[in-house]
């Protein structure tokens, strides 16, 4: 075979090469569905096409710090999963874990909804301390300051000199910052199945309970938890 043709067949065996190469890094990278028998991850991103962090999955080590407004901060957190919301700020979450030692065990699950920029406005939540446990709906009552504001004011107290002006900046802070549990719908550490409805200072004012012996009670209390009527006991004694 002649040099020329030996070009010629070269020639072709290039210009195919490049075409298969290109075929096969074209379908790469257009490619948009894989399926996966099993997948071992430390971490799971899932992201909008702009790159927007909307939900991950991960195990203790590798689960990200809360973030508001952009604001980060430091906590420590068991594996599960979070949500959010379209302004990249945390917007709830899964998260579960136990832990023994010393023949006792603590144990927790809780499936949370953020309110906008700030804390867990609503969570169902289980949490057990080695039998004795709650588990039930609670929801709080957040407020309007955004929780990435009270953040840095709180780094700023604390390079406060120790003093009666940094104890009252504090106090102002946690004034600010009060979040008080409004409702609560479950079982309690007693055994009861428990209704409890508090007002804005976190004072419990109405609680229904059926305990675990099956006695259904229903009381209204005042602010200093005392109670002034309750049923059915009251409603006996007036009709006697």
């Amino acid at each position: 075979m002649s040099i020329r043709n030996r070009l010629r067949l070269l020639e072709i065996y290039v210009i195919i090469s490049l075409l298969v190469f290109a075929v096969l890094a074209f379908t790469a990278f257009t490619r948009t569905r894989e399926k996966f028998v099993e997948l071992d991850v430390e971490r799971l991103n899932i992201r909008e096409k702009n790159g927007q962090l909307v939900m991950v999955a991960a195990n203790s080590s590798r689960m990200p710090d809360p973030v508001i407004n952009g604001k980060a901060w430091k906590t420590e957190r068991p594996a599960g999963m979070l949500f959010y919301n379209g302004l990249g700020d945390e917007d709830g979450g899964l998260v579960f874990g136990a832990v023994e030692g010393k023949g006792k065990y603590g144990a927790y699950h809780g499936l949370s909804f953020d309110k906008y920029k700030q804390a867990q406005v609503m969570a169902l939540v289980y949490n057990d301390h080695s039998g004795k446990y709650r588990a039930g709906l609670q929801i709080w009552d957040r407020p309007e300051v955004p929780l990435s504001d009270i953040l840095i004011r709180r780094d700023e107290i604390a390079k406060m000199p120790t003093g009666d002006a940094r104890t009252a900046a504090q106090a102002k802070l946690d004034a600010e910052n009060f979040s008080p549990t409004r409702v609560y719908v479950g079982k309690n550490e007693n055994r009861d199945s428990e209704v409890t409805l508090y007002d804005a200072a976190g004072k419990a004012r109405i609680k229904m309970l059926v305990t675990a012996d099956g006695t259904p009670k229903l009381d209204f209390l005042d602010a200093n938890g005392k109670t002034t009527y309750s049923l059915p006991n009251d409603a006996v004694r007036a009709k006697n």
